[in-house]
């Protein structure tokens, strides 16, 4: 009997265990991507009562008879499965939909988590707001390319404060030079003033002078500038259009532009844009030349961001411009479920994990992080209630065993009496 009572004794420490486990599940249902655990059984040591024996002569030999000593946790998995996704607008809020884990730092170590909900401080850093961790991934340089062999570093979108210009590399012309405009003398001329960005942003007027030629379908374009900045201006070429008014060709459609050398801050010298004049025609119409678009910018400053997907942050200037700032870096382990909780949402390497493999999000069987989005607790509250059922249910058969044991040995006291 004092072995029934201790057997018993096991299973309610064992049901106990899984029914914390189970309230721990219960309590983070809505807690922003928690992870899920499940406890597993297994039996403890047999007390052996007869060895089995072989088969000999006209016996076929016996079983071994074995007494069962109870019950033991083995062990407490973590259920690393996919989370269900909702959309928050909020542009900070990320989730990760696959294989993969945020990487936080503290200044000193890494922390993982699937909880995307971060957001950014004062000086521009992706932070979360729950530990102050710092986000990590790759930024940008200034063309907006990312470079995910380098080692990751915090993430840092400086809105308000990042400024970004575009030289004006083509422009293009449309509209009409007038087939009815004379030779000369005096011949007759279009004048038509564009406006260019330099490489520091400033706004540059170039004037483009057409001047009808003696030759059939052929004008003559000429640049030139009243900057006070401006040096030199380099540009001409024919233009030759065919007998139904239409673009045939420019030998030329390149300007170069030299700065005044005493100017406080050159520009790249010499500034180079092409123009393109392919879209004008040559009809009975007045003469009407306007420049259509130019791919320059002026000075913009980073007015707000979005993160799509694969988590690249992209950041949108006042200007209208567009470029990418950095990009979110996720990282995967040969076996997550040797990771250890550490609080906060917050997982940790253990030798039993491996080490992290920490790269672009969707390479490499990581998974795609996509903005505005969270992931929630993958607890499953229908499983999570089952499982409290049958848990209950075991703890009072145990303790039904205790007290049928208890009896037994009352019994066993009583046959002095």
């Amino acid at each position: 009997m004092g072995t029934a009572i201790f057997t018993g004794v096991t299973g309610l420490l064992a049901h106990q265990r899984r029914l914390d486990v189970v309230a721990s599940n219960i309590a983070n249902v809505n807690t922003t991507g928690y992870r899920g655990s499940r406890v597993l059984f297994q039996d403890l040591f047999s007390q052996t009562l007869q060895s089995g024996t072989a088969p000999s002569g006209a016996f076929g030999g016996t079983n071994p008879m074995q007494i069962g000593l109870g019950v033991s946790v083995a062990g407490i998995d973590v259920n690393h499965s996919q989370g269900s996704l909702i959309t928050t607008g909020v542009s900070s809020d990320l989730a990760i939909q696959g294989n993969g884990f945020f990487v936080l730092n503290d200044g000193t170590a890494n922390h993982y988590t699937r909880d995307g909900s971060f957001q950014i401080n004062a000086t521009g850093l992706l932070f979360d707001p729950a530990t102050g961790l710092r986000v990590q991934g790759y930024m940008a340089d200034e063309t907006g390319a990312i470079d995910g062999t380098v080692e990751p570093d915090d993430i840092v979108i400086p809105v308000g404060s990042q400024a970004i210009v575009r030289a004006t590399e083509n422009a293009v012309l449309v509209g009409n030079l007038s087939s009815d405009a004379v030779t000369g003398p005096p011949a007759t001329t279009v004048e038509r003033t564009i406006r260019v960005y330099d490489s520091l942003g400033t706004p540059r007027d170039i004037q483009l002078i057409f001047t009808k030629l003696a030759a059939l379908g052929q004008w003559q374009w000429d640049a030139s500038s009243a900057d006070p900045d401006i040096q030199t201006v380099t540009g001409t070429g024919t233009l030759e259009f065919d007998a139904n008014g239409g673009f045939l060709s420019v030998d030329s459609g390149q300007i170069s532009i030299a700065f005044n050398p005493a100017l406080p801050a050159i520009p790249v010298d010499p500034f180079e844009c092409t123009v393109d004049f392919s879209s004008l025609t040559q009809l009975s119409a007045d003469s009407d030349v306007t420049l259509l678009s130019q791919d320059g910018f002026a000075r913009g400053v980073l007015e707000s961001f979005n993160i799509g997907r694969n988590g690249i942050i992209t950041g949108v200037f006042t200007n209208g411009l567009m470029q990418e700032i950095g990009q979110v870096a996720v990282a995967t382990f040969a076996n997550v479920g040797g990771l250890s909780r550490s609080g906060n949402n917050m997982f940790g390497e253990t030798p039993s994990s491996g080490l992290p493999q920490v790269g672009l999000p969707n390479t490499a069987g990581r998974g795609e992080v996509t903005g505005g989005v969270l992931e929630q607790s993958n607890v499953d509250l229908g499983t999570e209630f089952s499982n409290m059922i049958v848990t209950q249910r075991g703890f009072q058969a145990n303790a039904r065993t205790i007290t049928a044991a208890d009896t037994l040995l009352q019994e066993t006291v009583n046959l002095v009496r």
